[in-house]
Formats: C-alpha cells, structure tokens, sequence
C-alpha cells in the first residue's frame, strides 16, 4: 500500500527536518520545501499539505487563496504559524484546520492524521470528485463546471438511498450542507447519505439560505467561512424568517475556540462540531438534533418569554431537542397570560423586556395561588450580586447570564424541573405516608440516621381508634364510587378534628383510623389522653351535621387506651416498612374500640385515671376481650368537664 504523500513548506529547513522528525517519515513519503512557487508545482501530487503562513514568493495564507477556486480545492491544507492572530485569516482563505506552533508533537500528529483519514472519506476516484450516484449526494452547487450532478428535480433518483429506504419526506430525513469546500461535500455528504438522509448542497452562506427557503430542510449543516455570506450571518438570517426558524443549525467549523462557539450560538446555532469531525460523533449529534421530529411524545411544558425573536427560536429549538413542549411569549404581559392559560412547568424569561419585564413578571406570577410554586429561570445581561438579590426577592429561582450555550440552559431547565418535581413528589407522599413516615425519611435526606437503621424504642402514649359502624352491609348495597367519595369525605371531616387535637394519623384501615398522641415536652401524657378523648366527642358531634340530608348516614364508635407501647420501623428493612407501634396496650384499644356502642367513646381505666377530674362518665364496667385473661375496668365518656 502506497503511504500518504505529506508536502511540508517552511521558510526554515531545521523547522522542516523538525515536521519531519515527529511525523515519521518511515510512516509518511513526506517531501520539503522552502517557498511557495514549489508548492504550486507539487501539491497536485499530495495527500496533504503543512504551510507556514509567511513563505517566500507565495505565503501559504496566498495558497490557500488560490487553490480555493482551482482543481486543488479538496486537499486538505494545515497552515501553521508562530503567530495566533493568523488563524482567522487562513480558515477565512479556505485552510482546512490551523496549527500554532511551537505546539505538543502529540497534537501534530493527532491532525495530520484526522485530516488524512477525513480525506479519504471523500477521496477523487479517477482523477474526479466522486459522481452523485457513487457517493449518494444531491448537487453541491449549481456550477455543472464542478463535475457534480445539478438536477435538482431528479435528486430522489441520484440521491443513492439505502436499500429499504424512499425518497419521500415522510420517510427520509433532508440535511442541507453548507460549506465553500468540495472535500466537505464529499466527505461529510458520503457519512450523511450513507447513514440514510437526503443531502442538498450548497457552496456558500447566499447559497445556503436560498435553498433553506426553497427546500425548507430538516437539518442545516454549515461552514463558518465562506464567500458572500460566511456562516455566522447565513444562521442569523435564517433564524429570522419565519419560513425558516424553526429549522436547526449545526456549525461544522475548523474554528474551535470558546469566542467562536460562543458567537455560533448567540446567532442561533443548535450545536457546533470542529473539523475534521468523526463520523460516528457527526451522526450522533445529527440524531440527537432530529431526534424530537422523529419522536412526538412529549415532556414537561416550559413557556420562553423573551422580545427577541432569535433569542426565542435559538432556546425553543434548544429544549425541543430535549423533547419538552415549548410556549413562547414576546413580552412580559404576554408571557404572565399565556402561564395563567397552561400553567406551565418552567417560566424562562429575559429581564429587559418591553410591557412588563422579568422582575415584574415573576412577582405577578408569585401572587397567582395557581402560579406561585413555578420555577422562574431569568437571562440577564447584568449578573450583580444586587441584581441577583432582587430577582431572588421577587422569586427568581435562577440566573442565566447572556451569552449562554444552549446545552447549559437545558443543564438548568432540567435541573429546575426536577427539584419541582421532587418537591411535589414529597408534598404528594404527605397524602400516602403517616407523619411519622415523613420524618424518619427526611431524617435519612439530612443524614441525620441512616436508610439502613431500623428505629426502636419504648416510649409511653394514647391510641385512639375508630370505626364506621355498619361498614360492612354499607359496601354491599352502595356503588363502588359512592361508597369511596364518602369515605373520603368522611375521612376529610375526622382528620380534620383529629389533627386539631394534635393527633398524629398513624394509618387508615378500611373504614378505621388509628391515631396516636405522643406525649413531649410541651405535652404531658395528662393532656394526650384528654385530646384523644376530646377528638373522639367533637367527631361524634361532627356526624350530625355531616350526615343531614344524606340516605347513609355514618355512625362510629371510639376506643381510647395509654401506656407504653414498643415503636419503631416494622417490616422488611430492605423493601417496605412503617414507623408504627405495637403491644398489649395497642391490642387493649383496638378491642375497646369494638366494644364500644355506636356514638360513644369507650376508654380503659388507664385513660380515665389521667384525666378523671375533667370529664364526666356515663357507666363503669369490666368487660372480656380476646386476648386477655382478666377483666377490664372501662368506662364510658359523655362530657368534657371545663378545664
């Protein structure tokens, strides 16, 4: 196998014989010269050429120039140079990539390399750039003169799909490449067509946006320098028609500099690769960008509120990607109806905005009961700590300062949909967990104990249960639905009086409530036992209201006990478990609560004991329940007696 022709121009030989040396001339037939009329003369005959910017007779930057319109174009051309400045000028004159030197041998090689495997991609077969049928792309331009097909009308039939594949725009996918260089075109639209997408081309930023107005494209691929519209004002242009804005651009440049990336998104781009670009990098990214008008499902709602229309477009295309549905608003006043109409997700807004700006957006959006808990993501230009203090006062949830790349307001907008979420999630798991429950994983958020320690101790408190009496025939004869809305409406009513007494709900079973009253510091067990007691009356009480009107009317029964009970996590300590309590004394309530009459509250003698001087009992009896061999003393409380 023939090895690659490398032509090394420098004014210096020792530089030479150092370009030389670390690109291996046993790997390479690399050839040296000294000026620029000898790279004229060889060049038609390399695979690749290293020029110094400043050379006698012609400077590589002037080889450029002039092999940009000639036969040469699709050779690759590293300029290299002692001086940073250079390299605007030599990407503008159509070098391939630029190299400061004195530079690590490692990156030397590393783009001699890139660039000679990215030239084979597109290599002449016969002497010529590969024919439409044979690399399956669509006319670079509208210059027969380049020797590439330019029948537009006949693409579907030149285009070379894969097998399997139709030309038609509901199943193939069309990407418009723009770039002024042939080797692009036949290399980067080789990996394209061959990955089963249409290609369009176009030789300059002029071209370019005509054919997205014409052919109105899935994906833009494009240059940053080229003639009559270099890139940056070709993607500017075509995120401001209306036709057009909607369309993705990804820049595929030589430059790679944060400055030149930062500018590519201020000017709408949706992502930026450097040349030369990995094929299977290229795809992916290509995939990711379309991904979103492959899949239609859809995420979390975020409405964009911003007066420039660029801007808008530039982050709608960037959160669609992601697959969020996006709103977009023009100014403040526009941004705050359209939040009140679909109660987004996420608000993103700009700070300076005509009507009503983003500070005073977010406050009216706070004093909306159905808006307040909606994340605000602000981009401002101004990023003081007083500017922050004040946004964050009117209820800014974060800052992004301007210019941004896309990929880092997704990073945030992600970021603030989740804590929403979460935030929701634990005041929805508030509904489903006893409070107890709550605690103990909030303990383990805070790592004040750990997700692996089971809890344990003994401790002293009053159970209180209740039930619906009758529950049984009622499920029998009321409808599925019926009965289910008046539990819960039955539930709504008892919690309610429960958690006014200080209750703690420690699970619903069926029709029964379990609640406990935990004796503190700011409670004695004296005053739990009286609050369980006063719940279970105001309940009773509650019931003549609750049930006037109604064909089924509710009725319960109480049963109230103290003492020490054994508390703690039971169950799987891998799987599910409750922070519950168990014993006798739980046992003893539970039994009185069956034993109680319908609307009275039955209290054991430990109970009554604690609180005999403030309630007045009705009847005093010992009674058998299961589980315990001896009588007990209970007693039936009717009034509460003032404290």
């Amino acid at each position: 196998m023939q090895a690659k022709r490398i032509l090394i121009a420098s004014s210096s030989k020792l530089f030479s014989q150092t370009l030389t040396r670390v690109i291996g001339s046993d790997k390479y037939d690399v050839t040296a010269v000294t000026d620029g009329d000898e790279v004229l003369a060889s060049i038609e005959n390399v695979d690749l050429c290293l020029l110094q910017d400043t050379l006698a007779s012609v400077t590589g930057l002037e080889i450029c120039q002039q092999l940009r319109h000639s036969e040469q174009k699709n050779k690759p051309i590293i300029i290299f140079s002692h001086q940073s400045h250079c390299e605007d000028e030599a990407l503008e004159r159509g070098a391939s990539a630029f190299l400061k030197v004195p530079c690590q041998s490692s990156q030397l090689l590393k783009l001699v390399e890139e660039w000679l495997e990215f030239a084979k991609i597109g290599s002449p077969q016969k002497t010529e750039l590969m024919s439409v049928s044979e690399a399956g792309i669509v006319s670079p331009s509208d210059d027969k003169a380049n020797g590439i097909n330019t029948n537009i009308d006949d693409e579907e039939q030149e285009a070379g799909f894969p097998e399997g594949t139709q030309a038609t725009d509901s199943q193939v996918l069309c990407i418009l490449l723009v770039d002024d260089s042939k080797l692009i075109h036949a290399s980067v639209g080789k990996i394209i067509a061959e990955n089963g997408f249409k290609v369009i081309h176009a030789m300059d930023g002029v071209e370019g946006l005509r054919k997205a107005v014409e052919y109105a494209p899935d994906l833009i691929i494009s240059d940053l320098d080229m003639p009559n519209m270099n890139g940056y004002e070709m993607c500017q242009e075509i995120k401001q028609k209306d036709v057009t804005q909607d369309i993705p651009v990804v820049i595929l440049s030589a430059r790679g500099a944060g400055l030149d990336i930062d500018r590519g998104f201020d000017v709408g781009a949706n992502d930026f690769l450097t040349k030369p670009v990995d094929e299977a990098e290229l795809i992916s990214r290509i995939n990711l960008t379309l991904a979103p008008r492959q899949d239609s499902s859809l995420r979390e709602k975020i409405l964009v509120v911003d007066d420039s229309a660029l801007v808008r477009n530039m982050m709608k295309q960037g959160l669609s990607q992601q697959g969020f549905e996006i709103l977009t608003a023009n100014d403040g006043q526009e941004g705050y109806d359209a939040a009140v109409e679909y109660e987004p997700d996420l608000i993103i807004t700009d700070f300076n905005m005509p009507n009503m700006n983003g500070r005073e957006l977010t406050r009216a959006l706070r004093s909306r009961e159905t808006l307040v808990d909606i994340p605000v993501l602000m981009l401002t230009a101004a990023d003081s700590d007083t500017d922050q203090r004040k946004g964050k006062h009117a209820g800014v949830s974060a800052f992004l300062s301007k210019p941004f790349p896309p990929d880092k307001l997704v990073v945030i907008a992600e970021k603030l949909i989740a804590e929403r979420r979460l935030i929701r999630e634990r005041q929805a798991m508030q509904y489903y967990l006893s409070e107890s429950a709550v605690e103990a994983a909030a303990a383990v958020a805070d790592k004040k104990s750990s997700v692996d320690q089971m809890r344990v101790e003994e401790t002293f408190l009053t159970i209180f249960f209740t039930d619906i009496v009758g529950f049984t025939p009622m499920t029998e004869r009321m409808d599925p639905r019926d009965l289910v809305n008046l539990l819960n409406e039955y539930f709504d009513e008892m919690v309610g009086i429960l958690k006014e007494n200080g209750a703690t709900i420690d699970k619903f079973v069926g029709d029964a409530i379990m609640a406990l009253y935990l004796e503190s510091k700011n409670r004695s067990r004296e005053e739990c036992a009286y609050n369980a007691v006063k719940a279970g009356l105001e309940m009773i009480e509650a019931l003549r209201k609750f049930n006037q009107g109604r064909q089924d009317q509710v009725n319960i029964r109480v049963g109230i006990n103290s003492g020490s009970v054994i508390m703690g996590d039971i169950g799987s300590k891998l799987y599910r478990r409750d922070y519950t309590v168990i014993g006798d004394n739980v046992n003893i309530a539970a039994r009185l609560e069956s034993r109680a009459e319908k609307g009275s509250v039955l209290v054991s003698d430990t109970t009554y004991k604690l609180i005999k001087d403030f309630v007045r009992i009705e009847d005093t009896s010992s009674i058998t329940v299961k589980g315990k061999a001896e009588e007990l003393l209970v007693h039936k409380v009717v009034q509460l007696l003032p404290i």
